[in-house]
């Protein structure tokens, strides 16, 4: 049975958004209170179904095909976007362009796993590589934010920094200024 609910809080409830649109008015499906985990479990990686998420509740266990889930909302309020069968952790869900954060399993030269940024245009939009070419073809149709994308970035790393005066994601913050001047 398929139940569906509107949070509000972060530490209120987690559950599955089903498409985009439940994802942007906050509509889980398979909903639970945080409260009670030891009822409740989302697998989103399950070892003999990879392809699935596993939602365990009261006793029940749901599987659901990744290709048919926009996000999953974990209690401690991160959101997992599944897209073209991979899983991409979101690291701004309250803003426009949407910031996900991989980190990969191969290390680079300095010994570390490499972390790879990628970016949708909005909560509808492909999630792409975040680069400084593909945020700009993605905004193609504002001029002014394009502008202002060359005179604050000068590099694709730079593109994942956080504006710490605006609390949000610093091109998130270039995006509203172009509106405003």
């Amino acid at each position: 049975m398929l139940s569906a609910t509107t949070c509000f809080s972060q530490n209120e409830c987690c559950g599955i958004y089903l498409k985009a649109n439940d994802y942007i008015s906050h509509k889980l499906s398979y909903p639970a209170d945080c409260e009670r985990l030891n009822k409740y479990k989302i697998t989103t990686d399950p070892i003999f179904q990879p392809d699935k998420i596993a939602i365990r509740q009261d006793g029940v266990t749901y599987r659901i095909p990744k290709d048919s889930i926009y996000a999953v909302k974990n209690c401690d309020g991160s959101i997992i976007r599944m897209y073209a069968g991979s899983e991409y952790p979101l690291l701004n869900p309250e803003e426009t362009i949407m910031i996900y954060k991989v980190l990969g399993g191969s290390e680079s030269n300095d010994g570390f796993n490499k972390t790879k940024y990628y970016f949708s245009k909005d909560a509808q939009g492909k999630i792409e590589d975040l680069t400084i070419a593909k945020i700009k073809a993605a905004f193609s149709g504002n001029r002014k934010f394009l502008d202002l994308v060359d005179l604050e970035f000068h590099s694709d790393a730079e593109l994942s920094a956080y504006d710490n005066i605006n609390k949000k994601m610093k091109i998130n913050s270039v995006l509203e200024k172009s509106f405003t001047e």
